[in-house]
């Protein structure tokens, strides 16, 4: 698209679907195209804007806190359900029928979401972004507070590890406002950061920030 053209919003938005019809018969590679493997931990970003004289920049980059901790949620729900599973199948009551009923039920809406949204991607021949898990990753997050909550009211017995527990829990959301708040200007694009700055907001080698050096 050429951005010197005074184009109409219409037409903007005709050319837009346009590309998005066609690009997955071109045969070139985008830079910040990715494979599916790439997104579950969060091993690639997007850049969409550079401002022309600062490093002032917008970028796709998730919350690294969590991002990550919606895939140890997946886990810790398997090894939860097969724990329940076990025990029943030796005729042992672990939880009530109804908050048994209500974890598979989770399971189902928000794995089952995210398979749906992600696996697919692997048998699809076109050019493939990080934006392409958002949706996938949504079930995953939706998945944290009911995992949180069985095992706060169903597996932990005592007081005190309860309330550790809390604590953890706390810390954790603690840390996703500082990755939200550290990562701000990147989503943003205000204010602009030094070259220094970029550098350590670089926290995976796979990432591609811009760097504009003066």
């Amino acid at each position: 698209m050429d951005v010197s053209q005074n184009m109409s919003f219409m037409a903007k938005f005709l050319e837009l679907q346009l590309k998005m019809l066609t690009l997955k018969n071109e045969e070139t590679e985008h830079k910040y195209s990715s494979s599916p493997l790439d997104w579950i931990n969060m091993d690639t970003n997007i850049a969409y804007w550079l401002h022309p004289s600062t490093n002032a920049q917008v970028q796709l980059v998730g919350n690294i806190s969590t991002w990550s901790t919606a895939t140890v949620g997946i886990l810790v729900y398997t090894v939860l359900f097969l724990w329940h599973l076990l025990r029943q199948r030796r005729g042992i009551c672990t939880i009530p029928k109804d908050s048994w009923e209500h974890l598979i039920l989770a399971g189902a809406v928000c794995i089952g979401g995210w398979a749906v949204n992600y696996l697919p991607f692997f048998f699809m021949e076109k050019t493939l972004f990080l934006y392409h898990y958002l949706p996938g990753l949504t079930f995953k997050i939706l998945l944290l507070p009911i995992i949180l909550e069985h095992i706060h009211n169903h597996v932990l017995r005592s007081s005190v590890s309860r309330n550790t527990f809390s604590a953890v829990v706390l810390a954790w959301i603690s840390s996703v406002y500082f990755v939200y708040q550290t990562f701000s200007p990147l989503t943003y694009g205000y204010p602009a950061l030094s070259a220094s700055q970029l550098s350590a907001l670089r926290w995976k080698d796979s990432w591609d920030i811009l760097i504009r050096k003066r």
